[in-house]
């Protein structure tokens, strides 16, 4: 797929479950919160973890937009929408991290004792995560060796066989033509990923 196209795809893939959906139907076992001001970014995200873990990774796109409306009890909203997941990715910029939207969330999760990936973007440092974000394993956005240690850590956490492979060098190398047609495949992805990060970072 040309890096043009794959832009495309980045730009518009948000996958929302149906705001009218029965609790128990299409549950995600991945759950990520951020606000709505950088969806693009979330969005990035998503498409990686797409097309690296397959359909059981894809993330539930929770933003701060609309999500709450007037008179609703917020806590038992986010409680049903956190049925069934497994892993919350929550996404840390000097903006978000003061919102109480995705604070809002991330207390939920963890008074459920679902893991919270913390992953830090824009500009944000893994040392300055503030209490409680600190205590937690979290990955920075800009460090490209946190890329595949986050797909890894996901794939364990959602008991997923990890068989990416995201390196170039290893891709021209590896097994038979379908293994390396996935592995090229894993590699295009990665690669338009990190550009869309370079492109939205500037």
């Amino acid at each position: 797929m040309a890096a043009g196209n794959e832009r495309q795809i980045i730009s518009r893939l948000v996958i929302r479950f149906p705001e009218d959906r029965q609790l128990g139907d299409l549950m995600a076992q991945v759950f990520m919160s951020f606000i709505h001001e950088e969806e693009k970014y979330a969005s990035a995200l998503q498409f990686l973890i797409m097309r690296i873990l397959g359909g059981e990774g894809i993330p539930f796109m929770s933003s701060d937009k609309f999500h709450i409306y007037a008179g609703e009890r917020w806590i038992e909203q986010i409680m049903k929408e956190l049925a069934g997941t497994k892993v919350v990715l929550l996404m840390l910029s000097p903006t978000s991290v003061q919102r109480p939207w995705v604070n809002f969330e991330a207390g939920a999760a963890w008074t459920r004792a679902i893991i919270i990936i913390p992953v830090c973007f824009r500009g944000l440092k893994k040392d300055d995560l503030p209490k409680p974000y600190s205590s937690l394993q979290a990955v920075d956005l800009r460090a490209s060796e946190d890329h595949e240690y986050l797909m890894r850590s996901m794939a364990h956490h959602l008991d997923l066989e990890y068989t990416a492979n995201l390196h170039p060098e290893i891709a021209e190398a590896i097994g038979g033509p379908e293994s390396r047609k996935k592995s090229e495949e894993d590699v295009r992805a990665y690669e338009e990923f990190k550009r869309e990060l370079v492109r939205l970072d500037r």
